[in-house]
């Protein structure tokens, strides 16, 4: 009785607004310092508290407090209960009656009662292979919610590199707006004893005064650099400012090349898109065999007992699809279908793929060239710039030939400089191609996405 009385209570309905003030309040509030958020932190083996934040650390932190995050693995937990809906049986369906007759032939009793169970038998292995779709169906749904965490820490990584290269180029463009300085002093004093014409002073001071505009703009990129990299990261900016961002290395990039052969089968068998496309193209292959199976029609008994006007009927019934002229012929063709289109698609994925590497390697390597180029022309300039010294230090020059070849020096540097961010531009590229960080261990997984596997 109890089972009976659990059985037949509903589950009520609850209600739940969404109050748009409290979610505003919540996603200013975020903070590092949250106990929670240091709990996450130690969970994962990190050291605190952070002196310095870098790509590992910011990642964290935005698995932790990026919104993006939460409709992936929102979905997720939906696809684990349709795996659960997938596993549940039919209900048996209880008919009854009643009726009452006028007497009319005599009947012993005025009154009939009547009542049928309807058992439904599920035939074949549909429920089976229902679970089975639904599992590939869920599993694109963890890949989906690791996606998610790739490209934050992929935009994360791009972010970092832009914040990098505009500290980089404030403090190259603040080197040459003071050999520019230096230059319009020199000139002006020569302009003062006849010694140079007011045309090469404005030329002077047209440079200098470009070089100011471009570091005032790279100047008020930086707040704009910083403001994404705190939205990305899943903070405001003024909590973001608490954190003190990791020095640029720009030397520590690997110099080699890596191997393409082996990146390319690596991508080829780990990437996020390619296994998602694996795993939608079983789920086709469980929706042929879905339809194949409802070929064989369930059946249902009905077991019943009736008390008829003074007479007591019990009674078997059967019931099943007749579906002797309709085999599903068209629902398999269309689930074939599918599985055809899942298998071109994930042909022209692993072309893609291949196109992608074999870019990313080429930009590499050009980038490399590059850099050795440039490194050339500065080791060059760099051995004028001692000569010079010396003939200054003999009186054979004055300054102002001096002055000027450093700033020659300085925009090589520049040229350096962009060279080793467009080095490291193309790393992050290959690293995007292989969905997989070349110099760290991959950081994401169940663990720090706080994900919980349904059959573990």
């Amino acid at each position: 009785m109890c089972l009976l009385a659990s059985a037949c209570v509903n589950q009520p309905y609850e209600a739940k607004p969404i109050d748009a003030t409290a979610i505003s309040s919540k996603l200013a509030n975020k903070d590092i310092n949250n106990p929670d958020f240091k709990a996450y932190l130690a969970k994962q083996g990190i050291n605190q508290p952070i002196s310095e934040w870098g790509v590992d650390e910011l990642t964290l932190a935005a698995l932790y407090f990026n919104p993006k995050l939460d409709v992936a693995k929102a979905q997720l937990a939906l696809a684990n209960l349709a795996v659960k809906t997938a596993n549940q049986k039919q209900s048996p369906i209880v008919n009854g009656r009643a009726a009452r007759s006028n007497q009319a032939n005599g009947d012993v009793n005025p009154w009939a009662f009547g009542l049928e169970v309807e058992l439904p038998i599920e035939t074949t292995n549909k429920r089976q292979i229902k679970v089975e779709e639904a599992q590939h169906l869920q599993e694109v749904a963890r890949i989906d919610v690791a996606d998610v965490a790739w490209q934050l820490r992929s935009q994360i990584a791009k972010d970092l590199l832009s914040f990098y290269e505009n500290s980089a180029q404030q403090q190259q463009l603040t080197n040459e707006l003071t050999i520019h300085n230096n230059l319009v002093k020199l000139l002006e004093k020569r302009v003062q004893l006849g010694a140079a014409s007011n045309t090469e002073l404005n030329v002077a001071k047209l440079q200098q005064q470009k070089a100011q505009f471009l570091l005032n703009s790279e100047q008020s990129k930086s707040t704009e650099i910083r403001a994404a990299l705190a939205a990305d990261v899943g903070l405001s900016s003024e909590k973001f400012a608490q954190l003190h961002v990791k020095t640029a290395d720009i030397q520590s990039a690997p110099a080699a090349t890596p191997n393409t052969a082996q990146l390319q089968d690596n991508a080829l068998l780990n990437r996020l898109d390619i296994r998602r496309s694996l795993a939608k193209y079983a789920a086709a292959e469980s929706k042929i065999k879905l339809e194949v199976a409802k070929q064989t029609p369930d059946i249902s008994l009905s077991p019943g007992f009736a008390f008829e006007f003074g007479d007591s009927i019990w009674s078997l019934g059967f019931s099943s699809l007749l579906n002797l002229l309709n085999k599903n012929p068209t629902l398999i063709a269309e689930a074939t279908q599918l599985r055809e289109i899942e298998g071109a698609q994930f042909e022209v994925l692993q072309a893609n793929v291949i196109a992608e590497l074999s870019q990313a390697n080429a930009a590499l390597i050009a980038s490399q060239q590059n850099i050795a180029q440039v490194k050339q022309q500065l080791a060059a300039q760099q051995k004028v710039t001692l000569k010079l010294q010396r003939q200054l230090d003999a009186g054979q020059i004055d300054r102002l030939d001096l002055t000027q070849n450093k700033l020659n020096t300085t925009l090589i540097e520049q040229q350096l400089i962009n060279a080793q961010f467009r080095h490291l531009n193309a790393l992050l590229a290959l690293e995007n191609s292989l969905q997989k960080p070349l110099n760290a261990s991959n950081i994401i997984n169940d663990k720090t996405i706080q994900i919980q596997r349904v059959n573990e």
